[in-house]
């Protein structure tokens, strides 16, 4: 049975129990009122307890083994303790069978673990990253270590561009951000090829479309027939680590494809249900979050390159924050006590999204500052694996990239977050590149995108692939070579929310398309950045012509699809506890 339904199953038991213990104790009353009182005294908080501890192990999902011995432990405790007093007191059967309840559930816990657990007993324990190891991929022999740079991949969820680059009035300071962007080459146009993250993040590590890898809707998972930047770069001898947060990117939707070490969450997930939630209250140290948040995933980070440092490797470091919900710590906000408590709750953003509740100007103010805080939180935290890497004289010989999978909208054209819309405050995101030995700097206005990223990654390395079977080209001429690059036509797919869009970009112009009513809108990019201003009626031509490269590029889309041998869609069943995390990052609904 689900989670929800055995919490009800639970509770329904433990109030038939209950009546019946209250029943016997007034049969009993009748006649022998001074063993009522000791049957009262002890039977009744005992069998509150049961009760209690019976909730407990359902709501609060007990990881490792010390979590599954404790759980077992009370439950033999509970058990004990009512034989003992059912023998001293003669109290029926009722208080043996609460106890026989919670050994039960201790043991379910454990069982809901063993998978886990036999994986680690077979495979060694999990290493300092909180990843289990993968196994061991073979290849042909290589050059030495010091031939081949470090690369790391630093993804920001939900990170629009114009809060670290430019010179908006909504830039947010990040000195640590800066700092790389001065090593690196910038590019200030780039575009991501989804509004969310699970097609966004697909197409940067995959260097494909998401009308190719097809990841465009919740459940679905990764096609074995794609191959990763992680398994393109373990068969050149790295050692491939990942490490984050974001129930889209679990292992059940095949992200992990060609990582030796994986942990999405980064560090033990205590769980969204109500006995985590008092955990992390009143134990913050030993249980700091419901969800890992940025510092945990940092500090794994920071022990994982510390662990791997002479050797070649690629670490891939995604950070939830700065997505919804908006809670930076305290110090990281100018009025921490003004934070509006109610945009932490799923339900929120879910009829803010509706349509159903329509924040005034002040309390959209005060998100957009929640969001910068944020912003300025992982920045500091970013800031600690930069300087590891510099400590252990990485950071000069290092490719580091850093991306966002996806923007966020703040009201502009009247809706809130992501997912469902194709405007550029959702799809411009800042990228950069740290070359090894910094030998390139350089901002670059070029309209690019995101699908570029894995063929830039490889071309950078000098590790051989078929341009053809990627959806983009490298990078590396607008640096190396500029007078012959090429700008091509940028197209970005995949919502999430309400019907399916299209945009694409060419020519300073970009046109947005629903499928599902045939309105489309053509935006003057140079003139109006702010796209308030469609064209379609004025620019026919244009609008044309936008079509045609959609047309073509959905044509290129299938054809490629084909020759990587991907057939139907591929899903995955994230099961209830998944179902709530994503529930619980305000992706509602079922499909």
């Amino acid at each position: 049975p689900s989670e929800r339904a055995t919490v009800v199953l639970v509770c329904a038991a433990g109030f038939v129990l209950c009546a019946a213990l209250a029943a016997y104790a007034l049969a009993r009353s009748r006649s022998e009122r001074e063993d009522l009182a000791r049957t009262e005294l002890v039977l009744l908080p005992l069998a509150s307890f049961a009760l209690l501890g019976a909730l407990w192990f359902v709501e609060y999902r007990a990881v490792g083994s010390a979590a599954r011995a404790g759980g077992l432990l009370a439950g033999a405790l509970a058990g004990v303790c009512s034989l003992w007093v059912a023998r001293r007191f003669a109290p029926s059967f009722a208080l043996p069978l609460l106890g026989t309840l919670v050994l039960s559930l201790g043991a379910v816990s454990a069982l809901r673990e063993s998978g886990s657990a036999l994986h680690e007993w077979l495979n060694g324990p999990r290493d300092p990253g909180g990843a289990s190891k993968a196994p061991a991929v073979t290849s042909a022999p290589l050059p030495a270590a010091g031939d081949r740079p470090p690369v790391v991949l630093i993804t920001v969820d939900t990170l629009r561009a114009d809060r670290v680059l430019g010179d908006s009035p909504a830039r947010v300071p990040t000195p640590s951000l800066d700092a790389l962007a001065a090593d690196s080459v910038v590019f200030t146009q780039a575009r991501s090829a989804a509004p969310w993250t699970k097609p966004a993040l697909a197409t940067l590590l995959t260097g494909l479309s998401p009308l190719v890898h097809g990841m465009t809707n919740r459940r679905a998972r990764l096609p074995d027939e794609v191959e990763t930047l992680a398994e393109r770069l373990r068969a050149a001898g790295y050692k491939t680590g990942g490490v984050g947060l974001n129930a889209h990117l679990e292992r059940a939707f095949r992200f992990d494809q060609g990582f030796d070490d994986y942990a999405f969450p980064a560090r033990a997930d205590f769980g969204i249900g109500l006995g985590a939630r008092v955990l992390t209250r009143f134990f913050p140290t030993r249980y700091p979050g419901v969800f890992p948040n940025t510092t945990a995933i940092a500090e794994v980070a920071v022990a994982w390159i510390r662990a791997h440092a002479r050797e070649p490797f690629f670490l891939w470091l995604h950070v939830l924050d700065p997505h919804w919900p908006y809670e930076p710590p305290a110090e990281w906000l100018d009025e921490p006590e003004a934070e509006p408590r109610r945009w932490g709750e799923s339900e929120m953003v879910t009829a803010v999204q509706a349509g159903n509740t329509k924040p005034g100007q002040a309390e959209r103010e005060r998100v957009a500052e929640l969001y910068a805080g944020e912003v300025r939180y992982v920045d500091a935290e970013l800031a600690r694996v930069l300087a590891t890497l510099r400590e252990l004289d990485l950071y000069e010989r290092a490719l580091i990239v850093f991306a966002s999978d996806h923007g966020e909208e703040f009201w502009e054209h009247g809706r809130y977050e992501h997912g469902h819309t194709l405007y550029d405050e959702v799809l411009r995101v800042p990228l950069f590149f740290k070359l090894p030995g910094a030998d390139a700097r350089a901002t670059v206005d070029a309209a690019v995108s995101t699908e570029a990223l894995t063929p830039t990654v490889l071309d950078v390395l000098g590790l051989a692939y078929e341009p053809a079977r990627m959806s983009s080209r490298s990078l590396v001429p607008w640096w190396r070579t500029p007078a012959v690059a090429m700008t091509e036509a940028l197209f970005a797919s995949g919502t999430y929310y309400f019907g399916e869009k299209r945009a694409v970009v060419f020519d300073g112009t970009k046109l947005v398309l629903e499928l599902d009513t045939g309105r489309s809108e053509l935006f003057d990019l140079r003139q109006d950045p702010r796209e308030l201003h469609s064209l379609v009626a004025a620019l026919p031509a244009l609008q044309a012509e936008g079509l045609r490269l959609a047309a073509d590029w959905q044509a290129r889309c299938e054809g490629l699809r084909t020759e990587l041998g991907i057939q139907g869609d591929a899903t995955a069943d994230a099961g209830e506890g998944l179902e709530r995390m994503l529930q619980e990052l305000g992706y509602a609904g079922h499909e």
